[in-house]
């Protein structure tokens, strides 16, 4: 028994392909879209540092695409977000959790990346999820690395000291 229930399917498409847009506006536009697809008071963690609400999840990937501007090479970062995994279960009509794994490869400098060894950080992620009107919204994201790779650009923000 999977636990999948027939009756929440097209919810459970909504929300994971709410994910995939997350992943993508990352990759895409450098996150600068996060902040739509969560609701106002949305706990947004990266590293374990809280970035709650719209105005500090956009300010968060505006400072991060300013260190891309001023260390990466030619002000460019590639990077892309690979969403696997998805366990989507539903606490009530309007709230669910998305659990999944996050594999990242990334690289300084516009495509292609050469000589990439493999992944930049694996993650298991999880996004609490409120459906607002008829969207689904984050309501919270948080994510555990499971493996880190050698890449000092990305290991600056989420490595502890």
């Amino acid at each position: 028994m999977t636990g999948a229930d027939v009756n929440r399917t097209a919810d459970t498409l909504e929300i994971q392909q709410l994910i995939i847009e997350w992943g993508y506006d990352l990759d895409i536009y450098g996150g600068m879209g996060v902040a739509k697809l969560c609701t106002a008071d949305c706990d947004y963690r990266v590293a374990g540092i809280a970035h709650p609400g719209h105005e500090k999840i956009t300010a968060f990937y505006t400072a991060r695409n300013e260190r891309v501007r001023t260390q990466q090479k030619d002000g460019v970062r590639t990077q892309r977000h690979t969403i696997t995994n998805p366990r989507v279960s539903f606490q009530g009509a309007r709230e669910a959790t998305i659990e999944f794994l996050l594999v990242n490869y990334s690289a300084e400098g516009k495509a292609p990346a050469l000589n990439l060894v493999g992944p930049t950080i694996i993650a298991d992620c999880q996004m609490r999820c409120r459906l607002e009107g008829e969207d689904w919204k984050i309501a919270s994201f948080d994510s555990q690395p499971i493996f880190i790779g050698d890449d000092p650009f990305l290991n600056a923000s989420v490595v502890k000291k």
